[in-house]
């Protein structure tokens, strides 16, 4: 993930991959442990500097500060795919 943006938090998601926030590029990515990423929310799925993020079952809860903007700032829902 170097040079992908400023990572805020990260949740494990079982035992081999890894759920981070970026929140420079409104960006959500999973990786890998073979360190390969792939995008999973974007500033389309409603994010605006994404701070947090959780994961309970399939279900991925981030929380969006929008302090660069001050709008709407929201917790947004994702649902992981099944492997």
């Amino acid at each position: 993930m170097s040079g992908a943006g400023f990572e805020s938090d990260f949740a494990f998601v079982g035992d081999h991959q890894v759920i981070a926030t970026l929140n420079g590029p409104n960006t959500v990515v999973g990786v890998d442990a073979a360190g390969r990423s792939r995008t999973l929310m974007t500033a389309a799925d409603g994010l605006q500097n994404p701070t947090s993020v959780a994961v309970r079952g399939r279900t991925v809860y981030v929380l969006s500060a929008a302090y660069s903007t001050g709008i709407d700032p929201n917790l947004a829902l994702a649902t992981l795919p099944l492997r």
